[in-house]
């Protein structure tokens, strides 16, 4: 039975597929809210709907731990919404939402261009494998 959202712990890193192609990422905030970095550049807080919208997947995915636990950062939530509402130079390859998901769990700003890119770099930090789990709104 696939984690409900709303019980995946802050800082949860959520992901969603766009056209099978490419992935797209943002950390969970609490309340069914996910900041993402959006490709205007706006750093916003939407709900899952809106975090789907657009995009060809249809369904979200968190990031776990071995034993199937999502893995949370409260402080790396803080750091994302501590940046609401304010626009980043958004670059599909360079600054991109993941390069913002990233910086804003580890608190590290290092070149992450894709969702395999930013598990990499989050397993490190942790220092634990990642997977994505299926995750119902």
């Amino acid at each position: 039975m696939p984690l409900r959202l709303q019980d995946c712990p802050l800082g949860s890193v959520i992901v969603c597929e766009i056209y099978h192609l490419f992935d797209h990422s943002g950390i969970y905030v609490g309340d069914g809210q996910i900041i993402e970095l959006a490709g205007s550049g706006l750093v916003r807080a939407v709900s899952s709907q809106r975090f789907l919208d657009n995009r060809s997947g249809e369904q979200l995915l968190v990031l776990c731990d071995r034993d199937g636990q999502p893995v949370g950062n409260p402080a790396g939530a803080e750091r994302a919404a501590a940046q609401l509402f304010s626009y980043q130079a958004y670059d599909l390859l360079r600054n991109n939402c993941h390069q913002f998901v990233g910086c804003c769990l580890t608190g590290q700003n290092r070149q992450i261009t894709s969702f395999f890119d930013l598990r990499t770099e989050l397993e490190q930090f942790y220092r634990v494998r990642l997977s994505p789990e299926l995750v119902r709104p």
